[in-house]
């Protein structure tokens, strides 16, 4: 019995150490796989992503003291089969990451949208100039930037200020929904408003994720005097001075909705 003891003890050992490098082995192959699926599926969840940075002009010859602010939601570039591919715009101060204030002219600006958007090639740029139906009426006491600057509000009824002009102390065209039906000013709608009154903007460029865009206030107020003109804030379809605003930025006075596309607008374009 003894020299049986002596002789198998050995060997049960050398099989038991040379078992543990094996299983460590395993363990390895397997924790190595898990690392790579899950870096592969991290990289799959962030795609490569291109930095988008626009910087918006203001360009008058008859309104040179004018102040402008408007929002800019939905940001996305256009790719050669016409794909929408959305803007992710960087949070801070005047933007949230779906929409933008702009501030030309006065003591306080912004002249820039920023973001970030998928690696690809594109041919053009979307954006609405307004605010969308469910963020249009909420408290803006309570709104994260950039829908928190009580200038740029009506009511709950009547949601926000898409486009705010002001020309000296003289003249103002202020844009926003109108038709919007609910309880009282102090309520938000249940349904769209009858004249949404923004307008869904597209422009072409060679490289539609940076460069200048221009605003042309010259060509927003073409055939108006606002010398004598009085200000354009609400009914915009009741006057032909309202009416060639809506129209001058590619809009339906009456329905309140793009004619074709908003593809005649003449204000926003890039700079060459």
């Amino acid at each position: 019995m003894g020299s049986q003891i002596t002789k198998t003890a050995p060997i049960t050992q050398l099989l038991r150490r040379t078992d543990i490098p094996s299983r460590t082995r395993r363990r390895r192959r397997v924790v190595g796989w898990l690392l790579v699926t899950v870096s592969l599926g991290l990289g799959a969840c962030h795609p490569p992503e291109t930095p988008v940075r626009l910087a918006i002009e203001m360009r008058s010859t008859q309104a040179e003291d004018a102040l402008l602010r408007f929002y800019l939601s939905e940001l996305a570039m256009i790719d050669a089969e016409g794909r929408t591919v959305p803007v992710r715009l960087d949070a801070n101060a005047w933007q949230s990451d779906s929409t933008a204030l702009v501030a030309l002219g006065g003591n306080t600006e912004n002249p820039v949208v920023s973001g970030k958007v998928a690696n690809g090639r594109y041919e053009a740029i979307e954006f609405l100039l307004g605010v969308p139906f469910e963020r249009n009426h909420g408290n803006p006491l309570a709104a994260a930037a950039p829908l928190n600057v009580p200038s740029m509000f009506w009511s709950w009824q009547s949601g926000y200020k898409f486009v705010r002009l002001d020309v000296g102390n003289d003249w103002s065209f202020h844009l926003g929904s109108t038709g919007c039906v609910s309880a009282s000013a102090v309520r938000p709608p249940d349904e769209p408003c009858r004249q949404p009154n923004a307008a869904r903007i597209r422009l072409a460029s060679d490289a539609p994720e940076g460069g200048t865009i221009v605003v042309d206030l010259d060509a927003l107020l073409a055939h108006i005097d606002t010398a004598v003109e009085g200000n354009c804030m609400a009914a915009y379809a009741e006057r032909e001075a309202c009416r060639s605003l809506l129209a001058n930025l590619g809009m339906d006075p009456d329905t309140g909705l793009c004619l074709d596309g908003c593809g005649t607008q003449a204000v926003f374009r890039f700079a060459p």
